[in-house]
């Protein structure tokens, strides 16, 4: 079955709600075909749709993730940067990252997560009955948690996170794009430089003076490891506190609900994860070989996208699928993929989500949304679906 499927930047997907993934997405799926759509420059592109195929996709050593065509981003990427490595190489980078990724280490920032959500929130009630919980909680809180871990300022990541929207906002050739990108690593090396001759309690300087597996790191590989973690970034937590709050705003009792039972925080935490379509493109893998998914073959060197949205509302795999369910037992969404390429930050975003719920929740007891549901603007044209801005208001105390 082929049919023409939206990409990032390109077409304006048609959904039936906002909280969906595009209907032709779901058209796909719901044939239980695969789809195939020949992108710009002749490259032919295959699109997994059901749970299982994606799942076997993502765990089958035959689909790479480092044969990737990847954005320009510097004329010549550091070594460290594993997003676009597979096993072995893959595997020893992100070994040295266990000390801040783990189930443990991730639970070790609950504190930090927490001081800075409550000195926003300290900050939008300062500011007085209203704010945009985009841009004064939702953006910077996984932003400054992401700097602090790296070591790096939150300045940087500002600028970075501004110029990358608006790259995917305006778009931008290559030449403008290379450039920037240039701009990117260079101030990374400066810190990698920075570390190297005065280290600090961060993961940077960790990185470049303890014992690692295979030889001790060089700065260029360290500065790749560090530009993986900032491209990888914090956008899914924060579209995912931007939808998710717009739906709760929508059926207050299921916000009441969760304001009044925290112990629903876990389960909330991973029905978000599953129902929000934040991934608005797919998880993409090149065939190294011949290989056969769902009866269709693929071809060496085709490229597979696995629309995880779709994949997460997979009626054969989840019972009523398109409901919200804050109590829902926990299930094997694709939120964070699967496989050798499974998310590396994928703890560290659940402390995250559960931190700033339960936080916001419980400081602004009134929070409602401050605009009627249509005003909301969507953030289609970019790799993360959620909302530009969400302005909320309260009530003075």
């Amino acid at each position: 079955m082929s049919e023409t499927l939206p990409l990032p930047g390109t077409v304006k997907a048609e959904r039936r709600c906002p909280y969906d993934p595009p209907e032709n997405h779901r058209r796909l799926r719901d044939a239980g075909e695969l789809g195939k759509l020949e992108l710009p420059g002749g490259l032919v592109m295959w699109f997994l749709t059901k749970h299982d195929d994606i799942r076997a996709m993502l765990a089958d050593s035959r689909f790479s993730g480092a044969r990737v065509p990847f954005p320009a981003m510097s004329p010549e990427i550091p070594a460290g940067f594993f997003f676009s490595m597979d096993p072995p190489d893959h595997t020893r980078y992100r070994r040295t990252l266990t000390a801040e990724f783990s189930v443990r280490g991730a639970r070790e920032l609950t504190g930090r997560i927490e001081r800075l959500a409550d000195q926003h929130l300290d900050a939008m009630e300062a500011m007085g009955t209203s704010a945009d919980l985009v841009a004064a909680y939702a953006n910077p809180v996984p932003a400054m948690v992401i700097s602090e871990i790296l070591g790096v300022p939150y300045t940087y990541h500002q600028k970075f996170d501004h110029e990358v929207r608006t790259l995917r906002e305006t778009g931008g050739d290559d030449q403008a794009v290379g450039a920037m990108a240039t701009a990117w690593w260079d101030e990374m090396r400066g810190f990698v430089r920075a570390k190297r001759a005065e280290p600090a309690d961060d993961m940077i300087s960790r990185l470049l003076h303890d014992e690692v597996e295979g030889g001790a790191l060089t700065d260029e590989e360290v500065v790749g490891i560090a530009m993986t973690i900032i491209f990888a970034g914090h956008e899914p937590v924060e579209n995912l506190i931007g939808l998710g709050m717009l739906a709760l705003f929508e059926d207050r009792e299921k916000l009441t609900r969760l304001r009044e039972n925290p112990d629903l925080l876990d389960d909330a935490v991973e029905e978000f994860l599953r129902y929000f379509p934040v991934n608005n493109f797919g998880t993409v893998r090149t065939a190294t070989e011949d290989a056969v998914i769902n009866g269709h073959p693929i071809a060496q060197g085709e490229m597979v996208a696995g629309l995880v949205s779709t994949a997460n509302r997979d009626p054969e795999r989840f019972a009523d699928p398109d409901r919200l369910a804050l109590d829902r037992p926990h299930t094997s969404h694709l939120a964070f993929g699967h496989g050798v390429h499974q998310c590396l930050g994928q703890q560290l975003a659940r402390v995250e989500l559960k931190v700033l719920l339960q936080r916001l929740l419980a400081r602004f007891p009134g929070l409602r949304l401050a605009v009627a549901p249509e005003e909301i603007r969507y953030r289609e044209n970019t790799s993360f679906y959620g909302v530009h801005e969400l302005p909320v208001t309260w009530a003075a105390e």
